[in-house]
């Protein structure tokens, strides 16, 4: 038999060793905030929740029917200069290609938002005319139920399963 000399094996040093006990804490925590909060908020938002404003707890409420009527009737009363979604995508576009330009024109620039302000003002000027026509449509009681819904949406959100189905 041959007997060879056990060589002791090299420890961490007693730093890397801390080091690595804090790294793998701060880790741990990370992923537990993560977790946390998707358990509390069901997950990330989503891309179409990624616009939400103050309006958006009124909009929630209402079962799905007539938001869609509100949405109709805001896009029926866009005035024709603000162009539809499609123009306000090309102004994005066109502040991209003005942010890349060499050399940067702040004229341009200060244009593209001056336009895309007043699109945006059309815009919240369109939904909150149909938003009040609908609500002042509504009987008393509606009203009551209503104020309700929006304070379950303002104090919990509102999850999909709950959503109401057509009018």
């Amino acid at each position: 038999m041959d007997k060879t000399a056990k060589t002791p094996r090299a420890r961490a040093p007693r730093w890397m060793r801390i080091a690595f006990g804090v790294s793998l804490a701060l880790n741990l925590a990370v992923a537990g905030m993560l977790v946390g909060t998707f358990a509390r908020f069901g997950g990330p938002p989503s891309r179409a929740s990624s616009s939400i404003n103050y309006a958006m707890p009124y909009m929630r409420a209402l079962p799905r029917e007539t938001q869609r009527d509100i949405f109709r009737a805001m896009r029926d009363q866009l005035p024709a200069e603000s162009g539809g979604r499609q123009a306000r995508r090309a102004l994005y576009a066109e502040m991209i290609e003005a942010l890349k330009a060499d050399p940067f024109e702040p004229a341009r620039v200060q244009s593209i938002l001056e336009l895309q302000n007043t699109t945006a003002v059309a815009v919240q000027s369109a939904a909150h005319t149909a938003w009040l026509d609908r609500v002042s449509a509504m009987s008393f009681e509606d009203r009551i139920a209503y104020a309700g819904a929006v304070s379950e949406v303002m104090r919990h959100g509102k999850r999909k399963k709950d959503k109401p189905g057509k009018d």
